[in-house]
């Protein structure tokens, strides 16, 4: 059994969902987890008994703020916790902290495709670049790399594997299909999108705390909710995150992955998940009755994506396993390689 020390980056649902999973498997092995986390993290993982929460290191104007202020209460954290390993997932400060002191670290993240994965060309040269040193700056000094993407990419650098995304429990390959259109946008931006959505005369169901155009149906955010609505739609209009395209590649639900402009994340996820063949991708303005239109009658998912995708390992056996590599490598268990 190991100390685990796991940190959550705070933007966006998809981290803290595929948390949940990992951290379900690491418990199954028996180590011990300290989970840290914030901004929309919390909400998913801040009822567990081990969470603790800490700011959250966020693009834009506050981010040297919140490096200055997380960085050494990581070093003086780890100091007095004494991990064995520290995972990050996309979490900045905790990497170069953990690093500082001789922890083995792992880092793990969709962002990371873009700076350990072969890519495909036509992306924008500008955005690629942005996201290579965004995504590497939390994961190039780790000791190793978990790249989690909703496609095979073929990984460049040594010390990175590639896994999947875990489907949510209770998701599975489906063909049913109620005719509704399940929405989802992680910054409340979708507003015109749902009514070009209702001009189609598509029944849309949207998991929002915010408000939506009269005759778009509203569900509270939830997990379980969403999966079981994931199952039973025709099609999915949502942010272009990773986790969610990965699980309709895995589940058969066409997606149309959209985007804010100034979003380059976004923008390139789009852009990858229209090459895989999952889905279409647009810009939030750019989502019309035409494009819909021209989407609903596309055949998406591409033939065999699901399967290619299915055949990814998923992220919950690939963590544990290199925990496992870390505890056995020079010097056994890695709490002996670090000072204390």
């Amino acid at each position: 059994m190991a100390r685990i020390a796991y940190f959550v980056h705070g933007r966006g649902r998809g981290h803290a969902a595929r948390a949940r999973a990992v951290l379900a498997a690491l418990e199954a092995r028996g180590h011990e987890l300290a989970v840290h986390g914030g901004g929309q993290a919390e909400s998913l993982l801040g009822s567990r008994p081990d969470f603790t929460a800490v700011r959250a290191v966020l693009p834009g104007s506050g981010l040297l703020p919140s490096i200055a202020q997380r960085l050494p209460a990581d070093v003086r954290r780890f100091r007095r916790t004494r991990p064995d390993v520290v995972i990050s997932d996309s979490d900045l400060t905790s990497v170069h902290a953990a690093a500082a002191l001789g922890i083995p670290t792992l880092a793990l993240g969709h962002g990371l495709v873009f700076a350990h994965c072969e890519l495909p060309p036509g992306l924008p040269r500008l955005g690629r670049l942005r996201e290579t040193l965004n995504s590497g700056s939390s994961s190039w000094i780790a000791w190793r790399k978990v790249v989690v993407h909703f496609a095979d990419a073929p990984v460049k650098t040594p010390s990175a594997v590639l896994a999947r995304p875990d489907l949510r429990d209770g998701l599975e390959p489906s063909t049913t299909d109620e005719g509704f259109v399940l929405t989802y946008f992680r910054d409340d931006n979708g507003q015109d999108a749902l009514r070009a959505l209702l001009a189609t005369g598509r029944r849309v169901v949207c998991f929002t705390d915010g408000e939506v155009p009269e005759g778009v149906v509203r569900r509270a955010p939830s997990a379980a909710g969403f999966a079981a609505a994931l199952a039973r739609c025709g099609a999915v209009v949502a942010s272009a995150g990773n986790h969610l395209p990965a699980e309709c590649a895995m589940v058969g639900k066409p997606l149309l992955g959209v985007y804010d402009r100034g979003d380059l994340e976004q923008r390139m996820n789009g852009a990858l998940l229209e090459h895989a063949g999952f889905g279409l991708t647009a810009p939030l303005e750019q989502v019309t009755p035409e494009l819909l239109v021209r989407f609903f009658a596309e055949p998406f998912p591409r033939a065999g994506v699901g399967e290619a995708v299915r055949a990814l390992p998923p992220v919950s056996a690939v963590v544990p396993a290199l925990v496992d590599e870390a505890l056995a490598g020079p010097g056994g268990r890695g709490s002996e390689r670090h000072d204390r």
